[in-house]
């Protein structure tokens, strides 16, 4: 996902966007907020085996992440883009636990 974050940041070059401030910040939480989604939802449409649990795991990973970068780096971000993180991930996350395992259907393990 690290890659699928860094596409974000290309993108950002090409269109121009100032190397600071709000307009910048902003794009960059829409990216995080998109690779949150991503990381959680890829493995739970493609796991074999209790895709639910694995994206249950996942999210919980960024959640705690989430919670740790906003304890730590507080004082170098705004409140509004620390914020914006500590409601938006999990919230992304949540939505890919919910789209990525539904409807899925997994056989069980062949005994042999």
């Amino acid at each position: 996902m690290p890659a699928f974050n860094a596409l974000g940041g290309a993108l950002a070059d090409v269109m121009r966007l100032p190397a600071g401030g709000t307009l910048r910040l902003a794009w960059d939480l829409g990216w995080l907020l998109l690779s949150a989604f991503v990381a959680v939802w890829l493995p739970a449409r493609g796991s074999p085996l209790w895709p639910r649990a694995l994206a249950l795991a996942l999210a919980g990973l960024w959640i705690a992440a989430a919670v740790w970068a906003a304890w730590n780096l507080e004082s170098d971000f705004p409140t509004w883009f620390v914020a914006a993180v500590l409601i938006g991930v999990p919230i992304a996350a949540s939505a890919a636990v919910a789209v990525g395992a539904r409807g899925r259907r997994v056989a069980p393990p062949v005994v042999r």
